[in-house]
C-alpha cells in the first residue's frame, strides 16, 4: 500500500535546535512533547490537534508558570492501550506512560467509564459539522454531496473498521443522497489508522478528489497561522452543518493530583471555549 504525507507544521518540538526530521522515516506528528519531563499527560481524540498548543499556552498563563505536557492526538482506539495500562509502539519507540487526562467522544468515554478506567466525563465543546474538502480551485466543480455520485469522482474517507466514530459521522452527513452510501461502501479510498493525517494527504497527492471532513479541518488547512498558502478549498452543505459531535474530558480513574484536575476545569471554562471557537469549533 502506498503511503502519503503532507507538509504538516510542527508544534511542541519546533523550538528545539537539534531536529531529527526525516519524512518517510524518522518523524512523528501525533506524539507531542517530552514524556520524560511531563507533569501533565493527556490522550485525546486526534482531530483537535490544531487547538492544543494555544490551549496549553493559555493554561500555563493561568497557572503563572510553564507546564511540561506530553499529549497524544490519535483516534481513541489507538491510544486505548495507554489508558488500559498497556504499552503503545510507534515504530521502534515504545510508550508505557499512564495518562492523567482523557479526551474523547461520548460513546468511547462511556465504555471507559463502565470499565472503571475514568472518572465521570463532561462535555467541553462540539464541532461544527462536516464539509467536503477539495483541491485548491475545486477543479471538478463539486457543489455538494450529489456530485460525489459522478462516476469520475474519487471519494476518500476514514476507515470504517479502525475509525468507526468519524466514518459513521461522515456517512450520516451524506446519507440523504440516494446511492451515495453504497458508492462509498463500494469504492471509497480509506485511510488505515489516522484519517486526520491520511485522508487529506490522499487529496494533496491527487489520489482522491474529495473527502468529507470536519469543518474545523477545512478551517485549519486555510489558517495562515499554520500554512503560508491554503492547502485546500471546501464546500459546505446543509446536511453536513446539522451533524454535530461532542468532545468530552475526564480524569483517569485514581488520578487525584491537582494539576490534571486544574487542566480539566480549565477545559470546561469559557476561556477554553473561546479558544476552540477560534479554530472552527462551536462558539
Amino acid at each position: 500500500m502506498k503511503t502519503y504525507t503532507l507538509p504538516w507544521p510542527l508544534d511542541a518540538g519546533r523550538e528545539v535546535p537539534d531536529q531529527l526530521y526525516l519524512p518517510g522515516s524518522n518523524i512523528v506528528y501525533d506524539l507531542h512533547g517530552d514524556p520524560c519531563r511531563a507533569e501533565l499527560r493527556i490522550v485525546m481524540e486526534g482531530n483537535q490537534f490544531m487547538v492544543i498548543p494555544e490551549l496549553l499556552e493559555k493554561f500555563s498563563a493561568r497557572l503563572g508558570r510553564r507546564v511540561e505536557v506530553f499529549y497524544v492526538t490519535l483516534p481513541p482506539g489507538r491510544f486505548l492501550p495507554l489508558i488500559e495500562g498497556r504499552p503503545l509502539a510507534v515504530g521502534n519507540l515504545v510508550l508505557s506512560l499512564t495518562p492523567q487526562v482523557v479526551m474523547g467522544p461520548p460513546e468511547f468515554m462511556q465504555r471507559l467509564l463502565q470499565k472503571g478506567l475514568i472518572q465521570e466525563p463532561r462535555t467541553f465543546t462540539r464541532n461544527r459539522g462536516v464539509v467536503l474538502v477539495v483541491p485548491r480551485g475545486n477543479p471538478l466543480g463539486i457543489r455538494g454531496p450529489e456530485d460525489l455520485l459522478r462516476p469520475e469522482i474519487r471519494v476518500a474517507i476514514s476507515n470504517p473498521e479502525t475509525e468507526t466514530q468519524s466514518y459513521r459521522t461522515y456517512l450520516q452527513a451524506l446519507s440523504a443522497v440516494p446511492g451515495l452510501r453504497e458508492k462509498i461502501e463500494r469504492e471509497a479510498i480509506t485511510g488505515r489508522l489516522v484519517h486526520h493525517r491520511e485522508v487529506p494527504a490522499l487529496i494533496y497527492h491527487g489520489e482522491a478528489d474529495v473527502a468529507p471532513l470536519y469543518y474545523h479541518f477545512a478551517r485549519y488547512y486555510q489558517d495562515p497561522r499554520f500554512f503560508s498558502e491554503p492547502l485546500f478549498d471546501y464546500v459546505e452543505f446543509p446536511a453536513g452543518q446539522r451533524v454535530r459531535n461532542e468532545y468530552q474530558v475526564a480524569l483517569r480513574a485514581g488520578v487525584e493530583e491537582d494539576l490534571p484536575r486544574r487542566f480539566r476545569d480549565f477545559l470546561l471554562s469559557e476561556e477554553a471555549r473561546r479558544i476552540y471557537a477560534g479554530y472552527g469549533f462551536e462558539a
